[in-house]
């Protein structure tokens, strides 16, 4: 893996100067190692030994149902999907945004830890090592939920297309303008 510390949070080994700090204190992302085992030791990790495999893959491709499903957002995608679990109670939701291990600890393992949507913004692995663009965002919704958001998504899919920032697109594009009728 290219990630220094991902496969820990699932319980494979972590490399000595991955697990002591002196890694990321190296490549400049802590001031010391201290401050990198404390952000490690507050993120979410399965038990020694714990899993045997870790599939990476296409939804549409996967061959198993996965624990949870990641998918990359935009800000506004990223505050619907959330919405999703407003919805029908208007209960706030709470995130601990990770600056390290975002896809594997932060989204990943969180999401299926505590059965609910997780974001994030990236890593500096996640960040080096994958497509992912500067306005991106990261969404874990676990299998038990899924279902659910995306019946509620489409409840406010007329909600969606009514948004202040289509309204931004017609005013770039007022050729594009639905047409309604005055009665």
């Amino acid at each position: 893996s290219s990630c220094g510390p991902g496969p820990g949070y699932y319980g494979a080994p972590m490399g000595e100067k991955v697990a002591s700090g002196e890694a990321h204190v190296a490549r400049g992302l802590f001031a010391k190692p201290e401050a990198a085992k404390r952000n490690f030791g507050a993120n979410v990790r399965l038990s020694a030994g714990s899993v045997k495999n870790v599939l990476v893959g296409p939804a549409n491709k996967f061959p198993v149902e996965p624990d949870t499903t990641v998918i990359k957002t935009n800000a506004e995608q990223t505050m619907w999907i959330v919405h999703s679990r407003s919805y029908a109670e208007g209960r706030h939701m709470t995130f601990e945004i990770q600056t390290e291990s975002c896809f594997c600890s932060g989204v990943g393992l969180a999401s299926i830890v505590r059965n609910e949507i997780q974001i994030g913004f990236g890593c500096y692995g996640s960040r080096n090592n994958t497509d992912m663009g500067i306005n991106d965002i990261v969404v874990g919704i676990p299998t038990p939920i899924l279902q659910d958001v995306v019946e509620t998504l489409e409840k406010l899919k007329d909600v969606m297309a009514r948004a202040k920032a289509k309204k931004g697109f017609y005013v770039q594009y007022p050729d594009r303008q639905p047409v309604t009728q005055r009665q």
